[in-house]
């Protein structure tokens, strides 16, 4: 790949005009760059571009003049965003550089004619430089906040409401940071396997078994290939986490696209259990079935199946159920930057509406005895805690026994999790 900038610019025009996710995109171009200098700086293009998105726009709103930057068609703005965003944050690209390749991706791109606006619009910002950013802003102005930090306003507002002024900050500049490669082991002995190619790690935080990638790119490797290991935040890692052994035997995994969880739990199966591993999402099912196939687990079975349709296509009883529920993504929003720009404010609670009835539906499958845990990786109260609250409400013979909450935890996605048992009144009330 000559260069990343070009292959950036086709999976931004993917993100924003197609509704693609950026870090799948990512993570399946990698395995085929042989550079890992360029797998770095094109990841930290398209990232960079997608976290600071409202701070560059408003670095090229600033030199547009009388023109609103709305009226760009989206081909020629996403070669703008590509250019600024070099000019004003990529130290190690030359201005001539970054004002050049973005010419030609408008060139290339068909919009021929735009050519000698986006050179002009480039040209401006090299000159002026860090003065078209936002200005550091002042306590209590959440406006200034939310564009300098590049999160939108009402986002902000919410999460200032309830974290406060200072812990608000913290998460919002966190959100900007780089989220760290993590790798979920299949077995022991990964870590020596991906030095012998290059890829250095160091143990995880908060799961001491996971890997944090240091350097190197870890899809690239034979190991990968092998299915040494898969891909998985360690708060991520954590939630299956809250089933502690014995599991099972009969375990059912409700939404397990793209199958980390599922797989977590199958390699922790007896010999005679399995997991059933659901989602709604016929698509996202086959990234299920393509990692179970490349880790080579069995006694998993992947199915088809929508939690909320009228008549459930499931029966139970399981004694193990995990529902990680669809949810806002908040919690992910540094390794997902794109999802804060599709967020709308009434999302949260539209979610929650479902979630409340997901977490109903999974209840039904849990024998008197067994295990349900509820999931999301969402920093919001009402998609986490205030939905086992209602639940727990509706259904007193469930009881939660832990809680898991990563929203304060430094360096790891935000994820709630609460484990919830369900009490049978035939053996006096106990598990």
């Amino acid at each position: 790949m000559s260069d990343p900038r070009r292959e950036a610019y086709r999976i931004l025009r993917r993100v924003e005009e197609g509704g693609a996710y950026a870090s799948i995109l990512l993570e399946e171009r990698a395995r085929s760059i042989a550079d890992s200098r360029d797998v770095a700086l094109l990841t930290e293009i398209v990232l960079g571009v997608l976290r600071r998105r409202a701070a560059i726009d408003h670095a090229i709103s600033r030199v547009l003049s009388s023109r609103s930057i709305a009226t760009v068609d989206p081909p020629v703005l996403a070669a703008l965003r590509i250019g600024a965003y070099s000019l004003l944050q990529l130290d190690r690209v030359p201005d001539f550089a970054a004002v050049d390749t973005a010419v030609t991706l408008v060139r290339d791109g068909g919009a021929k004619g735009a050519a000698g606006f986006v050179n002009g619009v480039l040209r401006a910002i090299a000159r002026r430089g860090e003065e078209l950013l936002p200005p550091v802003p002042e306590d209590g102005d959440v406006p200034a906040l939310a564009l300098y930090h590049s999160h939108p306003c009402w986002w902000t507002e919410r999460l200032v409401g309830r974290a406060g002024w200072e812990s608000a900050r913290a998460i919002l500049a966190g959100n900007n940071e780089p989220a760290p490669t993590v790798l979920a082991p299949a077995a022991p002995g990964v870590a020596a396997r991906l030095a012998a190619e290059g890829v250095v790690t160091e143990p995880g935080t908060l799961v001491p078994e996971a890997l944090r990638v240091v350097s190197g790119v870890p899809q690239a490797t034979r190991a990968f290939r092998e299915g040494a290991f898969w891909m998985q935040d360690e708060a991520s890692q954590l939630v299956p986490r809250l089933f502690v052994d014995p599991i099972g035997p009969r375990v059912a995994d409700l939404c397990a696209a793209p199958g980390g969880k599922t797989m977590a739990l199958a390699r922790r199966l007896p010999p005679d259990g399995f997991v059933l591993a659901a989602d709604r999402n016929v698509k996202r099912l086959g990234r299920v079935l393509r990692n179970l196939a490349r880790v080579q687990l069995s006694r998993v079975q992947p199915v088809a199946i929508d939690l909320l349709a009228e008549r459930l296509a499931l029966s139970g009883p399981f004694d193990d159920v995990l529902l990680d529920a669809p949810c806002s993504g908040t919690g992910t929003l540094r390794r997902h930057p794109e999802i804060r720009w599709r967020l709308r404010p009434s999302d949260v609670e539209q979610l929650a509406g479902r979630q409340e009835q997901m977490i109903d539906r999974a209840a039904t499958l849990v024998r008197p005895g067994g295990r349900l845990v509820y999931s999301v990786c969402s920093i919001e109260p009402e998609e986490g805690v205030r939905v086992v609250e209602r639940f727990l409400s509706r259904r007193p013979d469930f009881r939660r026994e832990e809680t898991l909450d990563t929203a304060g935890e430094s360096g790891i996605d935000g994820f709630f999790g609460a484990l919830l048992v369900r009490y049978s009144p035939a053996n006096g009330g106990t598990p």
